[in-house]
């Protein structure tokens, strides 16, 4: 019985071309894939950079440091906040610290409707959810507002600087 070589090397060398092929493309995809989350860490001191737009309009708000950290007062509301998100996410999350002295804060999220999704902020720490499945996007920035209804003249409220933001999948 005489056996042909050749099928059984062209097969183990296609094999061996289809293997590094794979293994270049999940490399690839690894390298180009964004991860499954994006966490962005406020700096209130720079009201624009690459990621971050706000707070605006800045003559609603007052930057103060000490030696301890930095604050952001309010001086007059609403004011906002464009967050940019370079891919589809399903949740955003908010976390930090807004000294309120117990007047009501309330944190929205612009919707695809142009109405507002708020969500009251209760604590001086807080961390608030949204679902980003009605979030309007325009030119991949979120918009978010925060409004303190309450707010007047004799009033001291200031924003922590230690805000962070999640976008997840």
């Amino acid at each position: 019985m005489n056996l042909d070589k050749k099928p059984i090397i062209y097969f183990f060398r296609y094999l061996c071309l289809a293997l590094a092929l794979a293994l270049i493309l999940f490399v690839l995809s690894q390298a180009v894939f964004t991860g499954r989350t994006l966490i962005y860490n406020l700096d209130f001191s720079q009201s624009l950079s690459r990621d971050i737009v706000g707070w605006y309009p800045e003559s609603r708000v007052a930057q103060v440091s000490n030696s301890t950290n930095s604050t952001l007062n309010i001086l007059a509301e609403p004011i906002y906040l464009k967050i940019y998100s370079p891919v589809d996410f399903k949740t955003l999350t908010i976390s930090g610290q807004l000294h309120k002295n117990d007047q009501g804060a309330n944190l929205g999220l612009r919707q695809k409707d142009a109405s507002w999704f708020f969500q009251s902020i209760v604590s001086d720490d807080f961390r608030l959810d949204f679902d980003l499945s009605n979030a309007q996007i325009k030119r991949n920035q979120l918009e978010i507002i925060l409004s303190i209804p309450d707010l007047n003249d004799d009033s001291n409220i200031s924003l922590v600087n230690n805000w962070i933001i999640t976008l997840s999948r």
